[in-house]
C-alpha cells in the first residue's frame, strides 16, 4: 500500500504548494494492476485534481482512515476483497458513506453485477475498454458537484456563524441594557434613603442648641452619607466611561464660576482641616464651551484630592491663566504629602490611590475626571517634586470667547426663570416628593432658610396646591405614585404656570438628566441632595431676580 506512487510524480500531478492546491479535490483510484492505475492516472491528470493511488481494497480502506475523498474510482475484480466488498466497507464509514463511487469492470457485465454495484451506492458503472473522454467527463461532473456542495456547505456554515454571532451580540446588548436598568434602579434605591440622613444630620449639626459632642457625631453621619453618595456616583460614572456613554450637554460656561462653586461644595472638608485657600484667577477670558455639571465635577474631584492629601493648616491654591494657544489653564496646587515618582504615571489609572489605599474612596475620581476632560477636548496631568513637596494638577481646556449673542445664554437656568422683582415677603416653594422622610427633612431645611414651603406627595396633590396658592419655585421628585415630575411640569405649563423648577431624582444617568431637562426642569439634582447643593440650586434660579 502507498499513499502516492513511489516513482516520480506522473504527468499532470503536482504537490500542494499553493492555495490553489488546497482547493483541489482528492480522487482515490483503486486497482490491483499497476498498468491500469497508470492508465487511469494519465487519463485524469488533465483535470488538475489530486490523484491518490491504492493497489488493493485494503490499501483503499487504510487511505480512507487518513483523509476524505471527493470521488472513488474502483475496479471491481481484485484479489482479496473485491471492489464490491470494498465499496460495502467504505459505506460503513461515516465520513465516506456518501462519497460517490464509479465502478470499472472488464469482466462482470451482467445485469446482476450492475444491480449489485448500484445497490452499493455506485454513481456509475463503466465497462472496459475505457473511453478516456467519457471517464474524464464523468469524473469532472462529480468533482464539480463536490466543489459546489462544499461551497454551499461553507456558505451555510458562514451564515450559521453570522446568526450565532448576531444572537450573541443581541444577547450581549440585552444584558448591557438589563445591567444599565439594574444599576439605575440600584442607584435610585441606594440614593433615596440617603437624602433624609444627609439633610437631617446636616441640619442638626448646624443647630447651636444641640450639644457639641452630638453635633460632632452628626457631622460624622453627614460626612459618611455624602461619601456613600459619592461612591455610588463614581461607580455609575465608571460604567458610563467604560461603555462610552458619558454624554455631555455643552453650553457657554464661566470657569471661574465653576471653580468657586466647586470650592463651595468642598468647603466643609477644607474647614475641617483648617486649610488656607488662595484664589489666583488670572484668566482674562474664562469662558468656554462645556458641560457645566461635569466640569464642576472635575474641579470637585481635583480639589477634594488636594484636600485629602494636604495636612492640617496646609494651603491650596487655585490658579487660572490664558495660554497663548487659545486655551485656558487651571492649576490646583497643594503643599501636601506629594506624589512619589513611581506613582506619578499611575494616578489616573483605575483604582490607583498613589500608594495610599487607607485614605478612603475607590480611586475612581481622577480616572473619571480624565475621561470628562478628554471629552471636552482638553487634557489633565499632575506634577510633583516628590514626597513631602506637594502636588500640582493641571487642566487645560479649549478656550471659546463667545460673542454677545452667545454670552446672553451663559446662564440658561437664570435666563429661563421668570422675573420675580417686586415680590414682597418670603419666597414660596412647592416641594413634591412621595418619600415621607425626605420631604420632611427638606421642608425643615427650607423653612430654616426662610422660605414658605408647601408639600405634596403626588401629581394631583401638587396640581391642587397650585390652584390654591401662588408659588415661586417647584422642587419635584421625578418618580411619583400617579405619574412623573415631567408629567407634573407639563400639566402646570398647560395651566399657565411657568414656574422655575428643580428636578430631584435617585436616577442620575445621562439619559435621566437629559429627559428632565427636555421636560423643562432647569436643574436636575441627583439624590441624595445635600443642603448645600439644594441651596445652591435655589440661589441659582433666584439670582438676579430680587428687588434691587
Amino acid at each position: 500500500m502507498t499513499d502516492a506512487p513511489k516513482r516520480d510524480a506522473p504527468i499532470g500531478r503536482k504537490e500542494k504548494v499553493s492555495d490553489l492546491s488546497e482547493q483541489r479535490a482528492n480522487i482515490l483510484l483503486v486497482d490491483d494492476r499497476r498498468d491500469k492505475l497508470l492508465a487511469l492516472e494519465v487519463i485524469l491528470a488533465p483535470l488538475g485534481e489530486n490523484l491518490v493511488l491504492a493497489h488493493s481494497g485494503m490499501d483503499a480502506l487504510r487511505l480512507l482512515l487518513k483523509q476524505d475523498f471527493a470521488l472513488i474510482v474502483l475496479d471491481v475484480s481484485m484479489p482479496g476483497i473485491d471492489g464490491f466488498e470494498t465499496a460495502s466497507l467504505v459505506r460503513q464509514r461515516k465520513n465516506s458513506e456518501m462519497t460517490p463511487i464509479i465502478f470499472i469492470s472488464a469482466i462482470n457485465q451482467s445485469d446482476l453485477h450492475l444491480a449489485r454495484g448500484y445497490s452499493l451506492g455506485a454513481v456509475d458503472y463503466i465497462l472496459a475498454p475505457i473511453v478516456p473522454e467519457i471517464l474524464r467527463a464523468k469524473v469532472s461532473f462529480f468533482i464539480e458537484l463536490h466543489k459546489k456542495n462544499k461551497q454551499l456547505q461553507q456558505l451555510v456554515e458562514a451564515q450559521a456563524q453570522l446568526i450565532r454571532e448576531q444572537a450573541a451580540r443581541a444577547e450581549a446588548e440585552a444584558a448591557n441594557q438589563a445591567k444599565d436598568r439594574f444599576l439605575a434602579m440600584l442607584s435610585h434605591e441606594l440614593r433615596t434613603p440617603l437624602t433624609p440622613i444627609l439633610l437631617a444630620s446636616s441640619i442638626l449639626s448646624d443647630d447651636p442648641t444641640v450639644p457639641d459632642h452630638v453635633r460632632q457625631e452628626l457631622k460624622i453621619i453627614a460626612r459618611n452619607a455624602a461619601l456613600e453618595a459619592r461612591l455610588i456616583d463614581d461607580l455609575l460614572d465608571l460604567t458610563r466611561v467604560s461603555q462610552q456613554k458619558l454624554n455631555l450637554v455643552f453650553e457657554i460656561a464661566d470657569v471661574h464660576d465653576l471653580l468657586r462653586s466647586a470650592l463651595s461644595i468642598c468647603s466643609h472638608e477644607i474647614s475641617a482641616k483648617n486649610l488656607t485657600v488662595k484664589l489666583q484667577l488670572e484668566a482674562i477670558e474664562p469662558r468656554l464651551q462645556a458641560d457645566s455639571a461635569r466640569l464642576q465635577q472635575v474641579f470637585c474631584n481635583t480639589i477634594k484630592n488636594a484636600v485629602k492629601f494636604t495636612p492640617e493648616d496646609g494651603q491650596i491654591t487655585l490658579r487660572s491663566t490664558n495660554s497663548g494657544n487659545g486655551r485656558i489653564r487651571i492649576e490646583i496646587i497643594d503643599n501636601g504629602i506629594g506624589i512619589s515618582p513611581e506613582f506619578l504615571p499611575k494616578i489616573f489609572d483605575l483604582f490607583e490611590q498613589a500608594g495610599k489605599p487607607a485614605s478612603g474612596g475607590l480611586g475612581l475620581g481622577l480616572p473619571i475626571s480624565k475621561a470628562i476632560v478628554g471629552q471636552h477636548g482638553g487634557r489633565i496631568w499632575a506634577t510633583s517634586a516628590g514626597l513631602g513637596h506637594g502636588a500640582t494638577f493641571v487642566i487645560e481646556l479649549p478656550n471659546v470667547v463667545p460673542n454677545l449673542a452667545q454670552s446672553s445664554i451663559s446662564k440658561k437656568a437664570v435666563a429661563s426663570a421668570p422675573d420675580l422683582q417686586g415680590f414682597n415677603g418670603r419666597r414660596r416653594i412647592l416641594l413634591v416628593d412621595d418619600h415621607a422622610d425626605s420631604i420632611s427633612c427638606m421642608q425643615l431645611f427650607l423653612k430654616v432658610k426662610g422660605y414658605e414651603v408647601a408639600t405634596a406627595d403626588s401629581v394631583e396633590a401638587a396640581l391642587k396646591a397650585v390652584v390654591r396658592e401662588r408659588f415661586d419655585l417647584l422642587v419635584s421628585d421625578i418618580g411619583l405614585p400617579d405619574g412623573s415630575g415631567e408629567d407634573l411640569l407639563r400639566r402646570l405649563r398647560n395651566m399657565g404656570h411657568n414656574l422655575p423648577s428643580i428636578a430631584l431624582s435617585g436616577y442620575g444617568m445621562e439619559e435621566d438628566i437629559a429627559r428632565s431637562r427636555a421636560a423643562g426642569f432647569q436643574i436636575h439634582l441627583t439624590k441624595p441632595v445635600s443642603p448645600q447643593n439644594l441651596q445652591s440650586a435655589i440661589d441659582q434660579l433666584f439670582k438676579g431676580t430680587d428687588t434691587p
